[in-house]
């Protein structure tokens, strides 16, 4: 990855130190009748391939799975006991998932905190990872593993809208179709938000070198 690229990240995405709460929430569902905060918390990577042109990690879910079967999404999950944070929890998932094991991958930074309309709060962690990692499938969850080049993947026009019922309630949906899968839900919402970061990173590094 050109050196200027691999800048840009880390500047679009938020430091571990600064810690979760001084994340923005992006809330995707409705209040009324729950709590505020969503019963069920989870962490999920982001995994960005270190290549001379980045490309994004993407799975399928197992059509044996109980929630979202077929889906695409990142690898994670929810915390255990055994997590010490969120970064630990996305990256135990994602061995468990993928086997990236902890040594192929750099954690970044955090996203923007999502509460979804499933009732989760998920948590989403940017990782670099080694353009030399194989993935292996653990296909009691995972059907599939594809990659989408990142400036595709986070650029909003490639972009559909649609208004879908869920729960008595209309939710707009983004989706982008990519060699036949369809990335919508969390998974577009969090691409998308890593895009508006990107653009902001962008925008922030060019009106300093015009300041200067």
């Amino acid at each position: 990855m050109p050196p200027e690229l691999h800048t840009m990240l880390l500047s679009a995405v938020s430091p571990f130190d600064a810690g979760v709460s001084a994340l923005k929430l992006k809330i995707m569902r409705d209040h009324s009748g729950s709590p505020e905060r969503p019963n069920r918390t989870a962490a999920v990577l982001v995994p960005v391939l270190d290549k001379p042109e980045p490309e994004i990690l993407l799975t399928v879910r197992s059509e044996s799975l109980q929630q979202h079967p077929g889906q695409v999404s990142f690898p994670g999950g929810s915390a255990d006991d055994t997590d010490r944070s969120a970064v630990s929890t996305a990256l135990r998932e994602a061995e468990e998932e993928i086997g990236l094991d902890f040594s192929q991958v750099s954690p970044l930074g955090f996203l923007d905190r999502l509460d979804t309309i499933s009732d989760y709060r998920v948590l989403p962690v940017v990782g670099l990872v080694r353009p030399s990692f194989v993935w292996q499938p653990d296909h009691r969850e995972v059907a599939e593993v594809f990659t989408v080049p990142l400036h595709l993947a986070v650029d909003h026009k490639q972009y559909s809208h649609q208004e879908v019922v869920y729960g008595g309630k209309t939710h707009v949906v983004s989706s982008l179709h990519w060699h036949g899968h369809r990335i919508w839900g969390i998974t577009a919402a969090i691409l998308l938000n890593f895009g508006r970061r990107i653009e902001r990173s962008i925008c922030e590094a060019a009106d300093v070198n015009y300041g200067r």
